[in-house]
């Protein structure tokens, strides 16, 4: 759906779509014929080259069996070896000189085969010649092997292959896994055995035979004649070993090839040891080389596609253009620029189109300064009509405590109070200015608290905290007044005991915080939200919620409906009245 709208609505990729149906459409059909065709040769080819690694790997694995066989049976028919044991056999006890001998020639007959790692003699009783520096892994006469596999190695004429993943079976070799080749070693001069020879080659060595590449998730590893793993890289797969196993055992065990559908399985039997080598190739890794032609495939293609694009978008760009001015021209009138010059650019239809647009644009942009005008005065006239809403309260409050105070006798206080409502009306007046200073706001509510502070003298007392960098901001007038009215008459004045009003200003960022705060009465929480939905012109208590609602109006008409007036409250505790100003007020 939204492919069909991204073409459906606008020409210009519309006739993009077409040049490049002309040009993919054949290029597409060509490539990809290619592409099979070259992808079967290819993988053809990996194919027989992996089988042929398989079967040079096998070969190579073959060979160093037949020398770990062929040493062992040379250490078993050599005459000096034969000289040596049977002074060992002669002797009560074995010399150290005749082993040290013995162990000359054992290292003579190891040079003589690349890759063995040791070449080792085991006698009955227990004595042990060695062709490396190795020590014996017991010094105490016990052989690491159990009895079971010496005696089976001493009682067959066929060669015994171990695997020791724990290190050598004789001596100590640090850990160094080993493939093993062990056969009897029968005494010349009676023809019976006497012990055992042992060749040893180390694993890490067979395995960089078999360390050939076959594809990135191919493997080659040795499987036994019990279809157990012999030798396997680290990097084998488990999931992959186990799958090549399996199908194996369902063969016949000659040179094969197994073919499925995502991998090719190659197995040489090696007859010496009547293990197997098997290599697994995942046909995936057979097609790096057609992956490099798709790779190129695709380039092309791409290139072809960019190609087509800046084409075909140059040749539309040229009838759309004049359109998209016009486009421009018409948002930067919904962002309000009106009147601009659009020059015309061509003589047809679309050049009448831009001469018409800016015509439009000129009688919108004087429509809307009219009507900037009339509301700019709309919204002066509120302002007027709340402030004056405002005025004949205070007046009434004010004038009742003087009249409470001359029925009282107390001259000195009403003239106190006339003094402070002189101020009080001096800074209301502001010379018509509806903007003040911070400081000429709060010099106007302290001279209503000094008015309100002589009739409920023990009821309350007051403070100011201001932060002088906030006096010379500008406010609203006639902000605070209404607020301290209402916790006096709604907090204060409610307690039977003696209370505390504080009036802070604080300075934050981008804009100043007044806060009028008392310990009173407070308000519960239905009766808050009430008076919270009354500032927003919501629900039927408007009436009785007239100062705060008229004070924040009166913010909101001069700064924006971010700001304004902010209660908290709670039933017992009091309440906090906090206005939220900018800092760019102007003053008149």
């Amino acid at each position: 759906m939204r492919i069909r709208r991204f073409f459906s609505e606008s020409l210009h990729h519309r006739l993009i779509l077409y040049f490049m149906l002309l040009m993919m459409i054949p290029i597409s059909v060509a490539g990809t014929l290619i592409y099979r065709a070259s992808d079967v040769r290819i993988s053809d080819s990996a194919l027989a080259l992996a089988e042929e690694v398989v079967g040079k790997t096998g070969e190579n694995l073959e060979a160093m069996l037949l020398d770990m066989q062929s040493a062992a049976k040379q250490v078993a028919e050599d005459h000096t070896v034969q000289i040596l044991m049977a002074k060992l056999q002669d002797s009560e006890k074995a010399e150290d000189s005749v082993i040290l001998e013995l162990d000359a020639r054992l290292k003579q007959i190891a040079g003589m085969y690349a890759g063995l790692d040791g070449v080792y003699i085991c006698l009955d009783d227990f004595t042990v010649a060695k062709s490396r520096y190795y020590a014996a892994r017991d010094e105490h006469k016990a052989l690491p092997m159990t009895m079971e596999q010496y005696e089976v190695i001493r009682n067959h004429e066929d060669i015994q292959w171990i695997v020791s993943d724990e290190g050598s079976l004789v001596a100590d070799n640090m850990g160094n896994a080993v493939l093993s080749a062990a056969r009897l070693l029968p005494l010349s001069s009676t023809g019976q055995p006497c012990g055992i020879v042992v060749v040893e080659v180390r694993q890490s060595y067979l395995k960089q035979i078999f360390d050939k590449k076959l594809g990135e998730s191919g493997t080659i590893f040795l499987m036994s004649a019990r279809s157990n793993i012999a030798l396997l890289p680290a990097a084998a797969s488990d999931e992959i070993v186990s799958d090549a196993v399996n199908q194996i055992r369902r063969t016949d065990r000659k040179a094969a090839t197994i073919s499925l559908h995502d991998r090719v399985i190659f197995y040489v039997p090696l007859s010496l040891s009547e293990w197997t080598a098997i290599g697994v190739v995942m046909k995936q890794s057979l097609r790096g080389d057609s992956q490099e032609i798709l790779t190129l495939f695709v380039i092309t293609v791409l290139m072809t596609l960019l190609l087509t694009i800046f084409v075909s978008g140059s040749l539309a760009d040229y009838e759309l253009r004049p359109i998209r001015r016009i486009q421009t021209y018409i948002k930067d009138m919904e962002n309000g620029e009106f009147g601009k010059p659009l020059p015309s650019m061509r003589s047809d239809e679309i050049g009448s189109l831009a001469e018409n647009t800016q015509e439009m644009s000129e009688k919108i942009g004087e429509l809307l300064e009219t009507v900037k005008t009339e509301q700019k005065r709309m919204r002066t006239a509120e302002f007027k009509a709340l402030q004056a809403q405002i005025n004949p309260h205070f007046l009434y409050n004010s004038l009742d405590s003087i009249n409470w105070l001359v029925r009282k006798g107390n001259t000195e206080k009403a003239t106190e109070m006339i003094s402070a409502l002189t101020t009080f009306f001096r800074i209301g007046l502001s010379k018509g200015r509806d903007i003040i200073t911070v400081r000429e706001e709060l010099e106007h509510v302290r001279s209503y608290l000094v008015i309100q502070k002589i009739r409920y003298e023990n009821q309350f007392e007051y403070s100011f905290y201001v932060d002088p960098e906030t006096e010379n901001y500008f406010v609203p007038k006639l902000m605070l007044q209404p607020l301290v009215e209402n916790a006096l008459y709604h907090g204060i004045k409610l307690c039977d005991r003696k209370c505390i009003l504080m009036i802070q200003v604080l300075s934050h960022r981008d804009r100043i915080e007044i806060e009028v705060l008392d310990n009173g009465a407070g308000m519960d929480a239905e009766t808050l939200e009430s008076v919270r939905k009354a500032m927003e012109h919501k629900g039927e208590n408007r009436a009785n919620s007239y100062g705060v609602v008229n004070v924040n109006d009166r913010i909101q008409i001069l700064a924006g409906r971010e700001y304004g007036l902010r209660l908290t409250s709670e039933k017992g505790v009091g309440t906090s009245a906090r206005i939220v100003l900018p800092k760019t007020l102007k003053g008149a």
